[in-house]
């Protein structure tokens, strides 16, 4: 569940919140150490407290105190040399278990010290044979002893059942020291015998109440199996018990983010960063957790620093594109996003980055230049849905239906089952750019999606009188009769709609009057037209001339 330094963080926001990825990699302890722990309870309190510093990820405290407590304390110049090995400093770690040794050749455990460099140099023949000889030292073996030798064993994978032998039989000899609990809990995890494991880490734990780093580890092994709850639970004893162990909080910051609880994420990472004297790239994590939380001016503080690191990612400068744009800053958040897709390998760039820039060149009004952006998008992720609507959109918007119908034609295809709204907007593309036919088809089809509707009714009849302009087959007539049964049903939509339902009348009546030939039908059409406007010419005109035909003829003079 660790996530990647995000100098180094790749994907987009979605997609980034719900795969879990962390911003940072732990670096205060060399790779090959990661797993093996360091534990403090059998040595002096002084020497206990140096490798807290250590653990609380302020290591520039760690040697210095070291260095006071064996001034105090000859006896603890091994933990002086575990210290340099911790740091990384191999040399100086030989040297001091060397200077352990010539002060007193028969104690084993800085023979043990000086194998356990020789395991990390990778001479492994000479370190086994220094574990060896630390092992048949002193016919009373003791504790501290094979602790040593344990530990030492587990910097190579290859002895790792022998390292588990020699705690076991430490474990055997003081089953109460803390330091044992927790390196037999790392020796089971590198077997992935995660049960194991976290029972090692809870016996550290109780033996050691105040000791907030197995509870720490008891909650990395539960990660492993995504149990989120008991995360959080071992995570928040690790905090109240030492309210200072920074790891605890960088990773409750980082669940809380995963489960989108922003402002509880941001709080916890910013008492990580109060604390750790080597955050990485925390400082930018937190940016994106102030993004996540709204708080566009803090993340933007920070993401400016992206600008002028050259190892910054380039999903570091989207999402600082992002958090401009939601602040409105859209010429600057153009300039942004330019330098992310110059600075993104192709497999960065996903088809929703360029919906992004598309609709920013909109806010922008570079209408032409948002339909170039989603059509670099439709290359990547040709079924993008999101991509799709905004081009077809754009198309309409600007007037452009022929392009338009056919992205919608693309949309309709991907969803399967297209939405009402997809059939109205194709059909309106199909009609503005007098693709008659195919309107009918995409209105006819809204009309049975939505048939309490009455839009899909009128653009259908609409679209069938287009294409018999003549009116001689009335293909509209079915349409139009069952748009006005819609819209006379309800008294609120035929006031609303009464334009439209003048027209139905009106088609309705010119096709009774020139093809049907019948006059009292169309009459009762257009006295209807009159009924909802008293000023409509055209019915107006029929009806008198109706009246002046059925008028009776004046009778002959006498003459006659």
């Amino acid at each position: 569940m660790k996530m990647k330094g995000i100098m180094n963080y790749q994907g987009s926001p979605d997609q980034q919140m719900r795969k879990g990825l962390h911003w940072r990699t732990i670096a205060v302890l060399p790779s090959l150490l990661l797993m093996v722990s360091l534990t403090t309870f059998s040595q002096s309190p002084e020497v206990r407290k140096a490798f807290r510093f250590n653990d609380i990820e302020q290591p520039s405290k760690m040697m210095p105190a070291l260095e006071k407590a064996v001034q105090a304390n000859p006896e603890q110049l091994y933990y002086l040399g575990q210290g340099y090995i911790v740091k990384g400093d191999l040399d100086k770690a030989l040297a001091t278990f060397e200077k352990g040794i010539s002060a007193d050749d028969k104690d084993p455990v800085p023979v043990a010290g000086k194998g356990h460099v020789k395991l990390l140099q990778k001479k492994t023949a000479e370190g086994k044979a220094l574990l060896d000889e630390a092992a048949d030292m002193n016919r009373k073996k003791t504790a501290a002893q094979w602790t040593a030798i344990g530990r030492a064993l587990l910097a190579d994978t290859k002895f790792l059942l022998d390292a588990i032998a020699a705690l076991e039989k430490a474990k055997a000899m003081e089953n109460g020291n803390p330091e044992i609990h927790m390196l037999l809990g790392d020796a089971y995890l590198m077997q992935n015998r995660g049960g194991e494991s976290v029972s090692a880490y809870e016996r550290a734990a109780s033996a050691d109440p105040k000791w907030a780093k197995p509870l720490y580890k008891v909650a990395k092994v539960y990660q492993r199996s995504k149990n989120n709850e008991i995360v959080m639970d071992y995570l928040t004893r690790a905090t109240t018990v030492d309210p200072e162990f920074a790891p605890a909080w960088q990773e409750i910051a980082e669940t809380y983010y995963l489960q989108k609880k922003a402002n509880k994420a941001v709080e916890a990472l910013e008492k990580y960063l109060k604390i750790s004297e080597t955050p990485g790239d925390a400082k930018f994590q937190l940016a994106f957790f102030y993004f996540m939380a709204k708080d566009y001016e803090k993340a933007n503080t920070i993401f400016k620093e992206v600008l002028n690191d050259k190892n910054a990612s380039a999903t570091a400068l989207k999402f600082y594109a992002f958090s401009l744009i939601e602040q409105k800053k859209f010429p600057e958040a153009q300039k942004i996003l330019e330098q992310f897709f110059q600075k993104a390998k192709p497999a960065e760039i996903k088809a929703s980055d360029y919906a992004s820039y598309g609709k920013l060149l909109l806010d922008l009004n570079q209408d032409s230049l948002a339909n170039q952006a989603f059509a670099q998008g439709l290359k990547l992720d040709s079924t993008d849905v999101e991509v799709l609507e905004l081009q077809a959109d754009t198309y309409f918007k600007n007037k452009k239906y022929a392009e338009a119908a056919e992205v919608f034609e693309s949309l309709i295809v991907v969803r399967e089952r297209p939405t009402a709204n997809d059939l109205w907007r194709l059909g309106n593309s199909y009609f503005f750019s007098e693709q008659y036919l195919k309107a009918d088809s995409a209105f006819t089809q809204l009309s049975e999606r939505v048939p309490t509707q009455t839009f899909g009714y009128l653009w259908a009849a609409k679209s069938r009188a287009q294409y018999d302009s003549a009116g001689e087959k009335g293909v509209a007539v079915p349409m139009y009769e069952a748009y006005l049964e819609k819209a006379l049903a309800n008294p609120e939509i035929r006031e609303k709609e009464k334009k439209n339902v003048i027209e139905a009348y009106d088609y309705l009546g010119q096709y009774a009057l020139y093809h049907k030939k019948d006059i009292p039908q169309a009459t009762s059409y257009f006295q209807k037209i009159l009924q909802l406007d008293p000023n409509n010419t055209r019915a107006k005109e029929f009806i008198d001339a109706v009246k002046e035909m059925n008028a009776p003829q004046p009778r002959g003079g006498k003459g006659r």
